[in-house]
């Protein structure tokens, strides 16, 4: 029977299968602390970072879109391609990435595009990753590597939203910057029949980019891109 066909018969002969509620739970290891290693070398482009991702794996998703908005810092091209691969923009009228921003430069908004363009700002998304610290100017260790922590309240209160409702499994990770402390949420949502995973908060990018020069001592400063 063809897929045309079984748009067309009955539930019960045309279904290949329906996840069950209990595919919705989440693995005890995806609910706590965990520190993705990205592959080595980095990717260089989208189609290494396809061969690199584990779709089905919402830690390995959060860890490489932390990397995806990092590559926006050295080229626009394929930090936004990275980035649009592995979001999806759950609510229609939500406020998501636009490419090129509203004024059609590099970045989403003023805001953005202030800090790609200033090496006072452009630092920020790499002290998120493991090793990266004022010492070093804030240079992560190689392999990258990324701690994710798994914030259960968000998580929760997102499952009571939509995963009856929507067939909406989510998890929430936040990860801490070595600079000034910032703590960004990284929501990840997958449906009901699916085992991939998005990114599916859009304001994740910006966050990344939040204020922390006051971690920079001279000493840091001095080091950012040496």
């Amino acid at each position: 029977m063809g897929l045309f066909d079984k748009m067309m018969s009955s539930v019960k002969d045309g279904i290949n299968s329906v996840v069950s509620g209990n595919a919705f739970a989440l693995p005890g290891e995806w609910k706590k602390e965990r520190k993705i290693v990205l592959k080595d070398p980095s990717p260089e482009n989208l189609d290494e970072l396809k061969a690199a991702v584990d779709v089905s794996d919402p830690g390995s998703v959060a860890a490489y879109y932390v990397y995806a908005v990092m590559a926006l810092t050295a080229d626009y091209d394929t930090g936004i391609s990275m980035m649009k691969y592995l979001y999806a923009d759950l609510e229609p009228y939500g406020r998501g990435f636009t490419e090129g921003g509203v004024s059609g430069r590099g970045g989403y908004d003023p805001y953005m595009n202030e800090r790609l363009k200033d090496d006072d700002y452009r630092w920020l998304p790499r002290a998120y990753f493991d090793g990266a610290a004022a010492a070093n100017g804030f240079h992560p260790q190689t392999p990258l590597s990324v701690t994710l922590h798994y914030n259960s309240p968000n998580t929760d209160t997102l499952n009571s939203q939509s995963l009856q409702q929507l067939g909406r499994l989510n998890i929430v990770y936040f990860v801490q910057s070595n600079a000034a402390g910032n703590k960004v949420n990284i929501e990840l949502s997958r449906f009901d029949g699916s085992d991939r995973w998005y990114v599916t908060k859009g304001s994740v990018s910006s966050a990344l980019f939040y204020d922390q020069r006051a971690a920079l001592t001279a000493e840091a400063r001095s080091k950012l891109w040496s």
